[in-house]
């Protein structure tokens, strides 16, 4: 058979040479439906994930401002409990610029501006002349080179004024490298301020602000939340020694050596109270044997001893207190004279 007759009478072939333009138009829809299908959902799923990262970092930024909202509101109740008001109210303040509808924050700016008011130290507020600052003329890589030296040299508050200067100047410079020397920065004053100044409040503050351009690593974290620890006890000072050895006992063993500005370490605070609850304790077994309650008396001196000597007069009355409460008989020794316990005298009725 003759190859070119065999082609000829192929059915497929001639199926395809038949095809007319109108006949081949739907598969051509169909591809191009399909591709575009494919492009619509690659679209829909960058979108996604924009949206998606989007919301993880307002998430974000609302978590790090609560935060600071409530440390600022903790700084601000301490400075309210120890009569300092004008501390107070620029805590308040400044929460309520962060949180305008915060009605725990302007609930206490309100008390602590009537305090001011009470005691007359309510500032006047004198008319501030107008300053024009001198602008900075020089060019934007000028400014960049100072605050790498800045950098260099670890002067860390003048690096963020000329950041600041930078930033107001042309917001959109370099704004990758600008915000890392921001969170280096302010990550690394922070900490000056937690370990070497002992400005624990200041730590906190530019520690929560260098978490606004990073996460804060591991070390700087702990050192936020031990400088957190330590005003919370400091605040109970004189109050309650027991929430004081609560706080501070954890502190004595993560950060001994963590100081506010008077130097005076965790392990001295821990020390400190560990000593007063005992006198507490010392004071309130002198009442209790005043009352006869022998064994909280004893309970209470036997507290105290384990940690402060007691006077001569506090072991008689600490021996006399174990021997009512359970019930022994004192034995005196020789050239010691027994304890008396006071009898009641019979009454003695006259003879008629």
């Amino acid at each position: 058979m003759n190859t070119d007759e065999s082609q000829d009478h192929n059915p497929e072939t001639v199926d395809q040479d038949n095809q007319s333009p109108k006949q081949r138009r739907p598969v051509v829809k169909i591809a191009l439906l399909g591709l575009l299908a494919v492009i619509v959902l690659g679209a829909l799923g960058a979108l996604g994930g924009y949206l998606t990262a989007l919301s993880d970092r307002q998430q974000n930024e609302a978590q790090i401002i609560s935060t600071e909202v409530a440390d600022q509101f903790l700084f601000g109740l301490i400075a309210f409990e120890h009569g300092d008001y004008e501390i107070a109210r620029q805590h308040f303040e400044y929460i309520l610029k962060l949180e305008p509808n915060n009605q725990a924050a302007a609930n206490k700016l309100t008390e602590t501006l009537l305090k001011l008011s009470e005691s007359d130290e309510l500032p006047t507020v004198a008319p501030t002349p107008t300053i024009t600052p001198t602008p900075d003329t020089r060019d934007m890589e000028e400014l960049y080179n100072a605050a790498i030296s800045y950098k260099d040299q670890q002067d860390w508050t003048s690096l963020l004024d000329m950041l600041d200067s930078m930033r107001v100047k042309d917001p959109t410079y370099k704004t990758v490298e600008i915000d890392g020397m921001y969170y280096l920065a302010y990550r690394n004053r922070g900490m000056h301020r937690i370990q070497v100044e002992g400005n624990l409040e200041g730590g906190i503050f530019d520690l929560n602000r260098a978490e606004l351009f990073g996460y804060l690593d591991a070390e700087a974290a702990n050192y936020r939340t031990w400088a957190a620890r330590y005003i919370t006890g400091l605040s109970f000072w004189g109050v309650d020694w027991q929430e004081v050895i609560n706080y501070f006992s954890p502190l004595a063993i993560s950060a001994p050596y963590l100081s506010d500005s008077n130097y005076f370490t965790a392990q001295d605070r821990l020390a400190t109270a560990q000593v007063e609850i005992n006198f507490e304790s010392l004071n309130k077994a002198r009442t209790r044997y005043q009352q006869k309650d022998w064994c909280e008396a004893y309970n209470l001196f036997n507290q105290a001893s384990s940690v402060i000597q007691l006077t001569d007069s506090d072991l008689q009355r600490f021996e006399d207190a174990k021997n009512k409460c359970f019930g022994i008989e004192p034995t005196s020794q020789p050239g010691e004279t027994p304890v008396e316990t006071p009898q009641e005298t019979p009454a003695v009725t006259p003879t008629p």
